[in-house]
């Protein structure tokens, strides 16, 4: 199988916010067989068979590469028996390195064990950051998006849904992971059918990090009614994003069912958020959680909100203590 596209970024664009789901595993391994084919290399497919499971050689300049592709939803991690099945490849073709290149990440064995044994493996970051510097001269994808004509058979075009964001603790999550949640509003007079890529966020330092799982039950496609609006929350790892929820910019791709299909990206500001201590260590119905909400809104809201007023009242009381002084007998 040999992969072809008219125009690869729009393909781009239009693909890594799901990370390729859209592509069988074979049409991936074609995928990055032609980008192999692009930076040089001799590429052959070869036959996945037992432990000797590459899916790539790649010859270049004297030198092979047993490659392993691996197209694996976000949440699946490479584990160390795919180090060891490139490993084996490698032996097998008699290649110079093994490869182990996956659209999610690897466990911390997998990791371990590419590293003592020398092979190169790339998680969805390294995969990525390569394509940004092929396609995008090293930029996020999401800023292309204007400049880049829509894909033959795609519409791009302005959307009418319209996106809210905001940092949401919630029980069943554990520390390890932030909540965002999204609601998705259908302001106009027509139902809207749609289909959801994982959310993208670019924090302040101009950082992309994409969600890695939609939480469990949540909405991923279906129709949004005419004046309606849905929620649906995307999970990003803690380990990703720091001690603190980050603000930034939300980007959310939604393909809409129409003829043609047509793609369109909404956009959000996302404010960042104090860590969420008391909710993560505390039960929504502890009593730790209901005395800090209630400090919350009782004392630290009102404080906020009469801080205007109480300081020209301390700056009066501060006046007239001054002046009392003054009249007093010497």
């Amino acid at each position: 199988m040999n992969f072809q596209h008219p125009d690869l970024k729009r393909f781009l664009i239009d693909s890594i916010p799901s990370r390729f789901s859209h592509l069988s595993p074979d049409e991936f391994e074609s995928f990055m067989a032609h980008l192999f084919e692009m930076d040089g290399y001799e590429v052959e497919h070869v036959p996945k068979k037992g432990d000797q499971a590459a899916s790539l050689l790649a010859k270049k300049e004297g030198s092979t590469l047993a490659i392993r592709i691996l197209r694996y939803p976000a949440d699946h991690l490479a584990g160390e028996d795919e180090i060891q099945r490139a490993l084996a490849a490698k032996t097998f073709y008699e290649a110079d390195q093994a490869w182990v290149i996956t659209t999610s990440g690897f466990s911390k064995e997998a990791i371990k064990s590419a590293e003592a044994e020398d092979v190169e493996w790339w998680d969805w970051d390294a995969l990525y950051q390569a394509l940004s510097e092929l396609f995008f001269d090293g930029k996020s994808h999401l800023e292309y998006i204007p400049s880049v004509p829509a894909a033959i058979g795609f519409e791009e075009r302005t959307p009418d849904l319209k996106l809210k964001v905001k940092w949401k603790p919630e029980e069943g999550i554990s520390s390890e992971w932030y909540n965002l949640d999204l609601i998705i509003s259908n302001p106009t007079n027509r139902n809207i059918y749609i289909h959801l890529d994982l959310p993208a966020l670019i924090d302040t330092k101009k950082n992309q990090i994409t969600a890695e799982k939609w939480a469990d039950g949540e909405f991923i496609a279906g129709i949004v009614y005419e004046g309606a609006s849905i929620r649906t929350n995307a999970l990003f790892k803690a380990s990703r994003i720091g001690e603190r929820p980050s603000g930034g910019r939300v980007m959310l791709t939604c393909h809409e069912r129409t003829d043609p299909p047509s793609t369109y990206h909404l956009a959000a500001k996302l404010k960042g958020e104090a860590c969420y201590f008391v909710t993560y260590c505390y039960s929504r119905q502890s009593r730790q959680y209901a005395l800090m909400i209630r400090y919350r809104d009782e004392i630290l809201q009102r404080l906020r909100q009469n801080r205007t007023q109480l300081l020209p009242c301390l700056a009066r009381a501060r006046r007239g203590l001054r002046d009392r002084g003054r009249e007093r007998p010497g």
